[in-house]
């Protein structure tokens, strides 16, 4: 039996900010404040799944309303 292990991109703060096309200053912002899901890895390094911020931009997506003339 083998096991097929897909490995995980984790993303810093850097890689974050371009990948959301936000600065690092509003990722850490989103972080403290919650809105964004991050990692602790080895208990010093704050690193983000890409599902993590796939998951933020999905929270801030904002549907159009239903009644919207064109």
């Amino acid at each position: 039996m083998s096991i097929n292990i897909t490995p995980r991109k984790w993303f810093t703060y850097e890689e974050a900010a371009a990948y959301l096309g936000m600065s690092v200053r509003q990722v850490e912002r989103a972080k403290s404040s919650g809105k964004l899901g991050a990692t602790k890895l080895g208990g010093l390094h704050v690193r983000f799944s890409q599902a993590q911020l796939d998951a933020y931009v999905e929270a801030c997506t904002i549907a159009p309303a239903a009644n919207a003339t064109k």
